[in-house]
């Protein structure tokens, strides 16, 4: 078990609620992660619709604020920030032509492998340190068949 490095662990029940340790977990990952990603001048939200984007291709703006729960006046805001900086680029959906289709530009792509991947990995590094590798394996199984079981409706 780590050292916990400054902070106490969850006892008692808090120590048995998988939904309080996996917030815990995701709170200091982001705080850390908010911290790192300022020297680039980015939030994790905008963050999350740049590697979104990565993994899936172009996806409406709905869709995008879906997938990262982020409400629909603060997503506009979100991709208007990343377009201003040329990370993204908005344009018609071309099936609905009513919606925004969201694109990650080659601007977008660098930034992300060149020094954004960077320093997730290190944050994440740091976040799962105490964990040998058959556990973090063993963590990422676990919780890629919780996110198969939510329904996320």
């Amino acid at each position: 078990m780590g050292s916990g490095r400054g902070r106490a662990a969850a006892t008692g029940m808090l120590a048995e609620t998988t939904g309080w340790l996996l917030a815990d977990v995701a709170r200091e990952l982001i705080r850390r992660m908010e911290k790192a990603l300022r020297a680039e001048g980015l939030r994790w939200r905008e963050y999350g619709v740049l590697v979104v984007l990565e993994a899936a291709g172009p996806l409406s703006q709905q869709e995008l604020g879906r997938r990262l729960a982020i409400d629909r006046s603060t997503m506009v805001h979100v991709i208007d920030v990343l377009e201003d900086r040329g990370l993204v680029a908005r344009g018609r959906d071309r099936v609905d032509r009513r919606a925004y289709s969201i694109e990650l530009t080659d601007l977008g792509r660098t930034l992300l492998a060149d020094a954004l991947r960077p320093v997730a990995d290190a944050v994440q590094e740091h976040v799962i340190a105490g964990l040998t590798g058959e556990d973090r394996a063993h963590l990422n199984r676990i919780l890629a068949q919780l996110v198969e079981c939510i329904d996320w409706a």
